[in-house]
Formats: structure tokens, sequence, C-alpha cells
């Protein structure tokens, strides 16, 4: 039997919300003026920092900064960020297509300008990189995030990733997790392989438990990611969700 393993990319490869807080900071000066800086306050951006779990994709990421500059608490944010993401489009006449532009346009300028300070804003979590690359050597690695797969794929090969055997599957593919999963089982017959998913989203980890089509992936919580403690003792209590640090990472 062989194994493929899915892998999620923010919050279990790369630990990116300081760079994700500073893009959303940029990006929203392009809507309000108001905001005439480069960088974001110290304690705004240290908010979006403690707040990234709320996050499903990057141009949420402007909606989150823009709620912290205007002082909305930290519970509303938590409990009702999805809500208040849909109120946004609305009172700013915008759309998500448009926010996705955005970020993505903000991200791109901001690495054309300065590659190097870009990348310095992102880290790899310790020791998951060498995980990852062990794991392509002898297995098959898919990356599957909510990144644009551009950015992904410049900060693996900043961090000196070989990246010809993995591929990665981002936002530009405008398809869910578990879309993508079920594509993969097509390539790979199940008979003869057994699925690995590893994600810090715990919202994403339950969709996938729950869909008939998939209840044969294995799935992995890492506690190293963007969850809270609430995350954690759920998946605790979950009979298909598995929490592992960085050293059961890949781990078959």
């Amino acid at each position: 039997m062989k194994h493929v393993f899915a892998v999620d990319f923010d919050g279990v490869i790369c630990d990116s919300a300081a760079e994700t807080g500073v893009t959303a900071w940029r990006a929203g000066s392009r809507l309000f003026p108001s905001w005439n800086t480069t960088e974001p306050a110290a304690e705004y951006l240290n908010r979006f920092i403690r707040l990234r779990p709320v996050l499903e994709t990057g141009y949420q990421a402007i909606v989150l900064m823009y709620l912290i500059k205007k002082g909305v608490d930290d519970h509303t944010i938590s409990t009702q960020f999805q809500a208040l993401c849909e109120s946004f489009i609305g009172e700013e006449n915008t759309s998500v297509s448009r926010l996705i532009q955005l970020f993505g346009d903000t991200r791109d300028q901001w690495i054309k300008s300065g590659m190097e300070d870009w990348l310095s804003r992102n880290r790899f979590y310790d020791g998951i990189i060498e995980r990852l690359e062990k794991a392509s050597r002898r297995e098959t690695v898919y990356i599957l995030t909510t990144k644009q797969e551009r950015f992904a794929r410049a900060l693996l090969q900043y961090g000196k990733v070989e990246t010809s055997t993995m591929e990665i599957f981002g936002l530009d593919r405008k398809k869910s997790k578990e879309e993508i999963l079920i594509e993969l089982m097509k390539r790979h017959d199940p008979a003869f392989n057994t699925f690995h998913f590893y994600e810090d989203r715990l919202k994403t980890l339950v969709r996938i438990a729950d869909h008939p089509g998939l209840s044969s992936v294995r799935l992995y919580l890492a506690t190293w990611g963007y969850i809270t403690e609430t995350d954690r003792k759920s998946a605790e209590a979950s009979t298909r969700i598995i929490c592992i640090g960085k050293e059961d990472f890949l781990k078959i």
C-alpha cells in the first residue's frame, strides 16, 4: 500500500501571519486613503496575528485589518467574522473577486519592489520542510492552499524546497479542498493508496469528515498552526480527526 499526502500550506508548512497582515494593510490603503503608511501600527499587526485563525482565505485579511482598525473587539470578530465579511462587501460596494484581485496585486507589487523583504516576513515552521522533502522522495505529496499558487511556489523556492515532485493546488483552481481530494482519489486508486490530509483549520477538516466520498481519508489537525484551544478540544473529541504535533507530521 502506497501513501498520498495532501498538505495545507499556511499554518502547516508556513507561518505567513505577519506578511499577510502587512499585505492586508497595504491593500486596505488603496481602499482607504487615511491608511497612509506602508506598515500597520504594531498594535494592529499584533491583533491581526492573534486573530489569524478566523481567516479562511487571503482576501479576507483586508476585512480583518479593517475591523481591527475600526476597533471591533476580538470576541465579535472571532464569533461573527463571516457575517462581517459579507457586510463589508455590501457596505463598500465591492466583491470577493475584486478583493482577491486587490490582495494579489498588492502582494505582487511588494514582491516586485522588494522580494527579499516580502520573503523575510514569512517563516517555515521548524522541522517541517525537512519532513516534507523526505516524504516527497518516497511517497506522493500534494500541497493544497487557499493562497494563489505563485505565492506558495515562491516561498517554497525561497526555502530551497524541491517542488518538481509536488503539485500545488491553490486559490487559482477555484476548487474546495474536498473537490481537490476527490480529484486526487480519481488519480490514485484508494484500493492501492492510503490518503492523508494535514490541515490547521478545524472547519475544513469537519467538512471533509462529513463528506461521504472522503470517508477513507485520514485527517490530521496540525496543532502548531492557526488554531484555538476550542478547536483543539473539539478535534480531540472527534473520532475522525487526529491532533498531531510537528514530530508526527507525515509520519506513517
